[in-house]
């Protein structure tokens, strides 16, 4: 028997986790079987049994193969980041985050997947340290952030980069996996304005703030009397 080259080995192991990718997302990761697998590959169970040797073998290699390309796809976005809490770089990196999710559409299913038949056994690993790697990632802004008082105090900025990060992620996710059908009552870039302008404002005014507005519009109001 021939041996295989190493492009047909890949292209056999690729046509074998597109056949189990469909079938975990279809009916579930304990519910499809080799046999499943192998029949909608086209190929033996043998032959799946050759590159396999468990079917969550194959879920981590589609997992792992989609996580590099995540990954990558994080290190990009964050890259075209300068100022992380700036409101314009926020609506952008919404948007972006927007098409990350959609462009993913199976990654995502698989990660509930993962979740309902696994505990997450294999995407926690995307969120563990999720802070601690971001305040990494922007030290040198968030530094600034603090040495130039752009943040209260007790905040720290990391912290609500993540969290922005997760509202924007959460959001699509809910959109482009639960039917969503614009869930906060508003278009996508109304959404992702309304929360940069919460994140970076904040949702309740300063009360001395407040209290001079009130008196000025009350001056105001007094001198067109008095005119």
């Amino acid at each position: 028997m021939p041996k295989l080259s190493p492009s047909a080995i890949e292209k056999n192991k690729s046509r074998i986790e597109e056949a189990a990718k469909k079938l975990f997302i279809k009916q579930g990761f304990h519910a499809t079987s080799m046999r499943n697998i192998a029949a909608r590959a086209g190929t033996s169970l043998g032959n799946v049994y050759n590159y396999y040797r468990t079917k969550e073998e194959i879920l981590g290699s589609i997992i792992d193969k989609y996580q590099t390309t995540i990954d990558g796809r994080l290190r990009s976005i964050f890259d075209e980041i300068d100022e992380p809490l700036k409101p314009e770089a926020l609506m952008r990196f919404g948007g972006q985050i927007k098409k990350m999710v959609n462009d993913h559409h199976d990654f995502w299913l698989l990660m509930y997947i993962d979740v309902l038949e696994f505990e997450n056994r294999h995407f926690r690993k995307m969120f563990e340290g999720l802070v601690h790697n971001l305040r990494r990632r922007f030290a040198t802004q968030f530094d600034d952030l603090r040495s130039c008082g752009a943040v209260h105090g007790d905040m720290d900025p990391a912290v609500g980069f993540t969290a922005v990060y997760m509202q924007f992620f959460n959001y699509f996710l809910v959109e482009k996996l639960f039917g969503g059908n614009h869930h906060f009552g508003l278009t996508d870039e109304q959404v992702i304005q309304q929360l940069t302008n919460m994140y970076c404002r904040g949702l309740l005014e300063d009360q001395t703030t407040k209290r001079r507005r009130v008196t000025k519009v009350t001056k105001k109001k007094t001198q067109k009397r008095t005119t």
